[in-house]
């Protein structure tokens, strides 16, 4: 027998029992480190492919999601709008407020009759007294059947205030003195040149009627 040999193959078995553990676990720890490494590898590529995406995709994917606009023609209100109307324009008169221009007493009045009623013109220049005027003594005119009061110019407020003591609401009876004058007998003719308003009465009773 050869003892030596034998001796030999024996001997070329592991000589360290706690080799092969020590190998697996170096064989595990090299898997984990590559599958760390191929992870990543792997989440870069990832990244990469998410940056270099083009800038106008989100503007793109917004453009696309916008709804689609829909244009309609206004409508039109112009039949419904009611037609308008000026108010009517109300307009009111006032009768007109007599304002004399001068105090009575600043005016000469002079009473004349010629209606044929004896004592008409005193009872008329009586009326007028109480209201102050500057009366001229009572005359006589020439006969006649229309009565009337006469003024000078600037004295038609102070015959129409004349006019509503003796004769009210008559106001047709108001004329301008005529330029040929009165026709009045020649005792009344200085009287009248010095009276401002003449009082004529007629036959026709409007002032007087006896």
């Amino acid at each position: 027998m050869n003892v030596r040999g034998r001796g030999r193959n024996v001997g070329l078995g592991p000589s360290n029992p706690a080799a092969a553990p020590r190998a697996f676990l170096l064989i595990a720890v090299a898997l984990v480190i590559g599958l760390v490494l191929l992870w990543k590898a792997v989440d870069s590529d990832v990244g990469t492919l998410a940056a270099t995406e083009p800038a106008g995709g989100d503007d793109q994917a917004q453009v696309d999601e916008a709804p689609d606009v829909v244009e309609t023609d206004a409508p039109d209100d112009s039949a419904d709008v009611a037609p308008t109307t000026e108010a009517p324009v109300v307009t009111t008169t006032t009768a007109a407020v007599l304002f004399p221009s001068r105090s009575p007493s600043d005016v000469k009045v002079l009473v004349a009759n010629g209606s044929g009623f004896g004592g008409a013109a005193g009872a008329v220049t009586d009326i007028l007294n109480p209201r102050g005027y500057a009366l001229e003594s009572p005359a006589n005119a020439n006969r006649t059947d229309v009565s009337g009061i006469f003024y000078r110019s600037g004295f038609a407020d102070d015959a129409r205030m004349v006019m509503e003591v003796v004769a009210p609401g008559n106001p047709d009876l108001l004329s301008q003195m005529p330029t040929g004058g009165l026709s009045v007998p020649d005792g009344t003719l200085e009287r009248l040149a010095n009276a401002d308003v003449v009082v004529i009465l007629g036959a026709d009773g409007i002032i007087y009627s006896g």
